[in-house]
């Protein structure tokens, strides 16, 4: 055999490793939704329920419903990256500085947090998904509401507990309530959270 076939046999061996462990990825993650047109009124979605990923985190999340999976991103709150990895320094420093100058290794630790908060939620109450399958850029992920039985959503409950910044997209709620008005409502939760020293608003060490 030449080098030349040599080398050819090669590729085609790691094409075939590739492929063989994307599709086995597919499989442990389970069926993936097709992407999902936007809309202008919200899809209410019960009984949905966690599924385990390892990329969900304070504010995203992998949902199953109906045998498929969706990944959902909250309306109005982000959370500090749970980890660091190389393109992601930018993002770690702007949200420590909103935070009044956490450290990157404090800002991580506050997003580890985030998601152990909103997971732990997820998984021991019934929640109801309000979305316009509005898509996250090119993420295959959609922006979406999470009710609990108790009428406030996920982003509030993170806001006021100093894990989440006010950030990223907003809506009309699905209640009705303006996006000026939920960002007041907001800012009061965050106000709560910095005087009782909630999160990462809990004076620096």
């Amino acid at each position: 055999m030449s080098r030349r076939s040599g080398k050819s046999w090669l590729w085609v061996l790691l094409t075939f490793i590739a492929v063989g462990l994307q599709v086995w990825r597919d499989i442990q993650d389970g069926p993936e939704a097709s992407p999902k047109p936007a809309s202008k009124v919200f899809e209410v979605i019960l009984g949905a329920r966690i599924h385990d990923h390892p990329d969900n985190d304070g504010d995203s999340f992998h949902l199953d419903h109906n045998g498929q999976t969706h990944e959902f991103r909250l309306y109005f709150a982000d959370c500090p990256e749970k980890r660091r990895h190389p393109f992601n320094g930018d993002r770690i420093a702007e949200q420590g500085q909103y935070f009044g100058g956490l450290s990157e290794a404090e800002t991580v630790y506050i997003g580890q947090q985030a998601k152990s908060f909103a997971l732990s939620l997820l998984s021991a109450q019934s929640f109801t998904i309000y979305t316009k399958w509005q898509g996250v850029y090119n993420s295959g992920r959609y922006y979406a509401f999470i009710v609990f039985t108790d009428g406030e959503d996920l982003s509030a409950k993170l806001i006021r507990a100093g894990l989440a910044r006010i950030h990223t997209s907003g809506t009309t709620l699905p209640d009705g309530r303006s996006v000026s008005d939920y960002q007041k409502q907001l800012r009061g939760l965050e106000q709560f959270a910095r005087v009782q020293q909630m999160g990462a608003w809990r004076k620096h060490r």
